[in-house]
């Protein structure tokens, strides 16, 4: 239930991000690039699994978007890192906005008593996520971000 997407709710992910000519190796480039910082072309190439010059065509369509930047390394200029725009950055805080916007009108739904109870089932959640983490270390993706697992 926690981890749930619906069919609907994907269909909808897709369609906003494709009316901002968002393509799903778009959105990969995006979280390579919010994971890991700036790539060189060959490691992000490496990381979509597609050929350097398949990894130079995505990122001329990503430039013309105005979602990338290709700037030279500062140690070695003959290295060209792929570096996110502002506007590139922003896909993924907007998305989230969107979901929290979305969970505050839900959230609005729920009765004082639910509410309550909501709350108490979080706490556990968190507890036994802290519990299990603790004892595996390899688990703290699993269950959530590790940026969250507090109280």
């Amino acid at each position: 239930m926690m981890t749930d997407m619906s069919p609907r709710d994907r269909e909808g992910a897709f369609k906003a991000w494709h009316r901002h000519s968002l393509s799903l190796v778009h959105l990969n480039v995006l979280a390579a690039l919010e994971m890991a910082g700036p790539l060189s072309m060959k490691r992000l190439a490496e990381a979509l699994d597609v050929s350097d010059a398949s990894a130079t065509g995505i990122v001329d369509r990503m430039e013309k978007r105005g979602l990338v930047e290709r700037r030279h390394g500062l140690d070695d200029r003959r290295v060209v890192l792929v570096h996110p725009t502002a506007a590139g950055k922003t896909v993924f805080q907007d998305a989230a906005t969107h979901r929290r916007e979305i969970l505050a009108r839900v959230l609005g739904e729920l009765s004082e008593t639910e509410m309550t109870a909501l709350l108490a089932g979080m706490r556990a959640f968190h507890a036994a996520r802290r519990r299990l983490v603790d004892a595996d270390p390899d688990l703290a993706g699993v269950a959530g971000s590790e940026s969250h697992s507090s109280g």
